[in-house]
């Protein structure tokens, strides 16, 4: 009698443990399979992303030495987002004659994101992550995104043309030779807010 007891409380211990280990094993699939194939969670790797909230005023530098300055904030398309920008940058070290406000310097070129405004000028990128795939040749991984441009200069209230992740930059391809930087003040417009928050910004 105390063997068969014996023989049935090992039974039920072992189901138990065999239970919980297939639950765990289920979650980790379950998971894997999530964020592979979920959108949402690719563009929520990007470094952890933050949302802008309403009635705060965020302030940024953007140097002019390197092509985009990631803001860490993902953006909605319809979204009204205020930038006003102050400082100057040099579009050629040691050169006076090449300074220029975020307006950017009076010339356009080919080497340039936005060819039909000034190079140097202050410009906005919304980066929308799509997928990411595998090279089986190489293992390189292969970035699937759509970017939307917009012009911001020294001030410009920017309907958001794309859901995804805001960088700011310089109107120049070719940016190794700059020095300086532009400082940005940015926040979420509010519809019917009554005290505006650009008084607040540079």
């Amino acid at each position: 009698m105390s063997n068969n007891m014996r023989i049935t409380e090992k039974s039920h211990i072992y189901s138990f443990q065999t239970g919980i280990k297939r639950f765990f094993l289920y979650m980790i699939l379950y998971s894997q399979i999530f964020m592979l194939f979920s959108p949402l969670f690719l563009n929520s790797q990007e470094n952890s992303a933050s949302a802008l909230k309403a009635g705060v005023v965020y302030r940024l530098s953007v140097l002019s030495n390197i092509n985009w300055t990631d803001t860490g904030f993902d953006v909605w398309e319809g979204q009204e987002i205020v930038f006003k920008a102050s400082g100057g940058i040099t579009l050629q070290k040691g050169n006076p004659m090449a300074y220029c406000n975020p307006e950017g310097y009076p010339m356009k070129t080919v080497q340039q994101p936005l060819k039909d405004r000034n190079i140097g000028a202050l410009i906005g990128k919304i980066v929308k992550l799509i997928s990411i795939e595998i090279d089986e040749e190489t293992g390189e991984e292969i970035r699937n995104e759509q970017e939307e441009l917009f012009f911001i200069g020294l001030e410009q209230t920017v309907e958001m043309p794309l859901s995804g992740r805001l960088f700011l930059g310089i109107n120049e391809v070719v940016v190794g030779d700059n020095a300086g930087e532009f400082k940005v003040g940015l926040y979420l417009a509010e519809e019917g807010r009554e005290e505006p928050l650009s008084d607040k910004l540079y």
